[in-house]
């Protein structure tokens, strides 16, 4: 099933979200009351930004600032829109966990793009228990390269 392309908007630096997961349907939902809530005010994600391509299994330093008081450990995660773009599956989400417990202070943590299957659908999703969700700008995932026989 190809997904169709994130219709969030070109600026997801600025959206905070709340997740749900139904654990007998093997569902997500995503709440947002604003695209601009207080705690995405605190980190800003620098990379990936505009016209990022990555390809599997590259390393990539996924970079932020920290633009107010962010104490508890981060988690990264790869993020596809899997829904319709209306109805009754719109806005479902795939959530690839990338990295847990890093230290905001870091400001970057390198990551192994996973085997995925290829879109422009992508974003990365920074978040702790703050309650801190912040999105990037929507980035590609190309086809896997090649093996040498």
């Amino acid at each position: 099933m190809r997904a169709e392309p994130m219709s969030l908007g070109k600026n997801l630096g600025k959206l905070d979200a709340k997740v749900d997961e139904s654990p007998s349907k093997g569902r997500w939902r995503v709440h947002s009351a604003s695209t601009t809530l207080p705690t995405a005010d605190r980190l800003e994600i620098t990379y990936p930004g505009d016209d990022a391509v990555w390809s599997p299994a590259e390393e990539i330093d996924v970079t932020w600032d920290l633009r107010g008081d962010v104490q508890r450990p981060l988690d990264v995660t790869l993020v596809r829109q899997t829904g319709d773009r209306s109805g009754p599956n719109f806005g479902r989400l795939a959530f690839f966990t990338l990295a847990r417990g890093v230290d905001p202070a870091e400001k970057k943590v390198t990551i192994e793009v996973p085997d995925v299957p290829p879109g422009g659908d992508y974003a990365i999703s920074i978040s702790s228990a703050d309650p801190l969700t912040v999105y990037s700008r929507v980035l590609t995932i190309a086809e896997p390269e090649p093996q040498p026989a």
